[in-house]
């Protein structure tokens, strides 16, 4: 669970709560399918594929969905947003055709892609509507359009790459010794998060600080703990890998 859901958790009863800052990396890295939720899918600032025919979309699909039949599903690569970090949901009424679309889109480049499956029987149980009429619209010049959105306390990939070059800025690893060593930005520094408190005293005043992990997880954690102590703090919600050259990449 996230850092918010896990406080939520607490303030609940429950008294063994646990965050799981791996993250989606590391599940889908041990081979672990993953799935939206409902509510996700419902109000996300996300990318909707349905695979099924054009007759089928128009008897009922997801609102907000883009029409893209499974056996014309290659053309999509030219359709979807021209932002690789794009949230893609695919579903189908054939999980083969929701598996073959999942893994063209990764292919493709695209780094937050899952396949919702029993996706309109979870809709229609759930109580939501479906829309009826064809779907959304898109082709290699009606690209669908896409722009992420950043909550409270976020810093954007695009300044996150300002700050690491920033005099003013101090960029912080929160992640173990181990895992920066393996690889971490370029002039950032490592405070593992569960060190975060005991070594407050290192962290400049002086300096707007921003704060990462690998997937945001223990960054936004950490955050909460600077913001409580008075800095000048935001962190990167974004999932990142960094390699031993200097070299990374962020989606």
């Amino acid at each position: 669970m996230s850092p918010k859901s896990a406080g939520l958790a607490k303030k609940w009863g429950y008294a063994n709560v646990k965050v799981y800052v791996q993250g989606i990396p590391k599940w889908k890295k041990t081979g672990h399918r993953t799935e939206p939720s409902l509510e996700y899918v419902r109000d996300g600032n996300i990318v909707i594929a349905d695979l099924r025919s054009p007759e089928a979309v128009r008897a009922g699909h997801i609102p907000r969905a883009y029409g893209f039949p499974a056996k014309d599903y290659e053309w999509a690569e030219y359709a979807l947003p021209l932002s690789k970090s794009a949230p893609v949901i695919i579903y189908s009424d054939n999980d083969d055709e929701t598996d073959m679309a999942v893994k063209a889109t990764r292919k493709w480049g695209y780094k937050k892609v899952v396949g919702f499956y029993g996706a309109l029987e979870e809709w229609k149980a759930k109580g939501y509507p479906l829309k009826t009429g064809p779907a959304g619209f898109a082709d290699v010049d009606n690209v669908i359009p896409y722009e992420r959105e950043i909550g409270p306390g976020q810093i954007s990939i695009e300044d996150f790459k300002k700050a690491l070059k920033a005099d003013m800025i101090r960029v912080i690893d929160a992640r173990t010794q181990t895992d920066y060593e393996g690889g971490h930005f370029p002039g950032s520094i490592n405070i593992p998060l569960d060190e975060m408190k005991s070594r407050i005293r290192e962290i400049p005043r002086e300096k707007f600080i921003v704060l990462h992990c690998q997937t945001g997880a223990r960054g936004e954690i950490a955050y909460n703990i600077l913001k409580k102590e008075g800095f000048a703090v935001k962190y990167l919600l974004a999932e990142c890998v960094c390699e031993p050259s200097g070299e990374y990449e962020i989606w």
